[in-house]
């Protein structure tokens, strides 16, 4: 079959999150599968690469799509700082169509997938000829309260969001929560959603067990704070002497903040670096390891006893699944997709969220079954490395475009 995926984000230029982790993965399965494998994702200039068997094609993004008009001029200052998300999302959505319909005839696919982020999918191109391609869209990312700033951000988005949805063949989702209570219920979407868990790119090497602590904290993702980095770091601050011997390792992107909330939670973060906090003076280690290539996380995971996810917010994250392959425990907020995967008992606890008492507590009973829990995830890291098999989950992908897709009618 002939795929292409459209995605904003796709590594290693774009890599900003889940969106990218997804699309690499997926693309590179399907291509490994024997399948011909396109991808549509944004670049600092045109080019058109093979990658990893994948055809690549990087775009630059046109100029911001502002409303066309001399009465709109005075408020296009505004526009651009009150709608900031929204108007990327805009202009991402009529680059990749311009391109699609210029530089490639969707018609000529089987399928097409867009890794929902915000309506890149929304003005997509109807082809030519009698072929038509099914139209995919992976509903990632919910804009909800705690992501977008003001109402009227929102309310546009989850337009647009909802437009590219509508253009879909097939709605498919990584998660439950995001089935349920978003698609049906935020976008107002009646249309059946199907459940398909993300693929995952695994990595081969042996797992040092020996190594695993429970002292040893691991938290993987941006510095902001809808990731509730603050949340983890008050909870420890919590311990109070409890927290000696204990080292928290943070991974991931530390961006410039855009927003006031993230700006407090950037600076709280580089003040318990400092040490001039309770906490340095409780002696736990807090270690800032920066970003870490795919290929390389693995090394992480291996030092970490536990994975704490303390999200205000969340989908269904990879980390979360990188981490049980790699036999971490999880600690994880009770929100979004985060308890279908904390899903039994084996393979980690949840706690209220934004709830540092109660997260301090689970820290606590963690650390007093050092030993036994790194013994007792062997088997779990066992099967969700079998479930995550790159067979099986290029079968579940080829699942998602429906059985003998190649020669269905395209009338």
């Amino acid at each position: 079959m002939k795929i292409g995926i459209l995605s904003r984000e796709y590594p290693p230029l774009t890599h900003v999150g889940g969106i990218a982790t997804y699309s690499a993965a997926a693309a590179e399965l399907l291509a490994r599968g024997g399948h011909e494998v396109h991808v549509v994702c944004n670049g600092p200039e045109s080019q058109v690469v093979l990658q990893r068997g994948v055809t690549v094609h990087r775009v630059p993004m046109l100029n911001h799509h502002f409303p066309e008009g001399r009465p709109f001029y005075p408020y296009r200052a505004w526009y651009r700082r009150t709608l900031p998300h929204y108007l990327d999302a805009l202009t991402w959505a009529r680059t990749a169509a311009q391109y699609l319909a210029t530089q490639l005839d969707p018609g000529t696919f089987d399928a097409w997938e867009f890794p929902e982020t915000a309506g890149e999918g929304a003005f997509f191109p109807a082809g030519s000829g009698s072929r038509r391609p099914r139209l995919v869209c992976r509903v990632h990312t919910g804009w909800m309260d705690a992501y977008a700033d003001n109402f009227l951000e929102r309310r546009l988005l989850l337009a647009l969001q909802r437009k590219a949805c509508l253009r879909a063949d097939l709605l498919v989702s990584p998660s439950e929560y995001m089935a349920g209570d978003y698609v049906r219920k935020t976008l107002g979407l009646g249309r059946e959603v199907k459940v398909n868990r993300n693929p995952l790119m695994l990595w081969d090497d042996p797992i040092d067990w020996s190594a695993k602590r429970t002292a040893n904290l691991l938290y993987v993702g941006r510095v902001e704070h809808r990731k509730g980095l603050q949340v983890l770091l008050k909870a420890l601050d919590d311990l109070g002497s409890e927290a000696q011997g204990i080292t928290l390792r943070v991974v991931g992107h530390m961006y410039p903040p855009t927003r006031e909330l993230d700006v407090k939670c950037i600076d709280f973060f580089e003040t318990h670096r400092t040490g001039n906090t309770v906490a340095g003076r409780h002696g736990y280690e807090l270690e800032y390891a920066g970003p870490c290539d795919h290929a390389r996380m693995f090394r992480h995971y291996d030092w970490a006893g536990v994975l704490i996810l303390p999200s205000l917010m969340e989908n269904y994250p990879y980390a979360a699944l990188e981490g049980l392959s790699r036999g971490c425990y999880l600690l994880g907020s009770d929100v979004g997709g985060i308890p279908e995967i904390i899903d039994r008992p084996g393979r980690g606890m949840l706690f209220p969220v934004e709830n540092s008492a109660f997260l301090a507590q689970k820290i606590r009973e963690c650390m007093r079954r050092d030993r036994e829990i790194p013994e007792s995830m062997r088997e779990v890291a066992a099967g969700v490395r079998a479930e995550f098999a790159p067979e099986a989950c290029a079968r579940r992908l080829l699942e998602t475009y429906g059985p003998n897709l190649a020669e269905r009618d395209r009338g």
